[in-house]
């Protein structure tokens, strides 16, 4: 019987102390884990395409999302890998509108981080049709 062990790396805990953030509404963990500067890119052509440059364009971001789904929107983390100070995340992205959209996407995340905190994001979604189709 063989055993295996998972261990993560410094800079990936730092992101996952991030998502457990979001999932829980943790502001102060939010503001801690991402730089001031940071840039936020979401690639895909929807109402969110593009970059947030910034901690509070990236928590208007963040609020907004929020708010469109009416609380419902989960991002749960299933991989991490990295390397160095780039860690990249595969991750469930799932919520329902108030009108009746729903998506479940699977989508990477990267995030390059200096000084222990996320100062750029690369967000890919799986799915770009059904996902503008939710957001816009």
């Amino acid at each position: 019987m063989t055993e295996s062990t998972s261990t993560i790396t410094a800079a990936e805990a730092t992101v996952l102390r991030g998502f457990a953030a979001f999932a829980t509404l943790d502001t102060d963990t939010l503001g801690a884990v991402f730089h001031p500067d940071v840039v936020w890119t979401h690639r895909n052509d929807d109402r969110f395409a593009g970059a947030k440059a910034g901690w509070p364009a990236v928590a208007a971001f963040f609020g907004e999302s929020a708010e469109l789904t009416a609380g419902t929107l989960r991002v749960e983390p299933q991989t991490t890998m990295s390397r160095d100070d780039l860690v990249t995340v595969i991750a469930r992205v799932s919520a329902t509108r108030p009108d009746g959209r729903s998506f479940d996407d699977m989508q990477m995340l990267l995030f390059r981080l200096e000084d222990d905190r996320a100062v750029a994001v690369d967000q890919y979604v799986g799915d770009p049709a059904a996902v503008r189709a939710f957001w816009d």
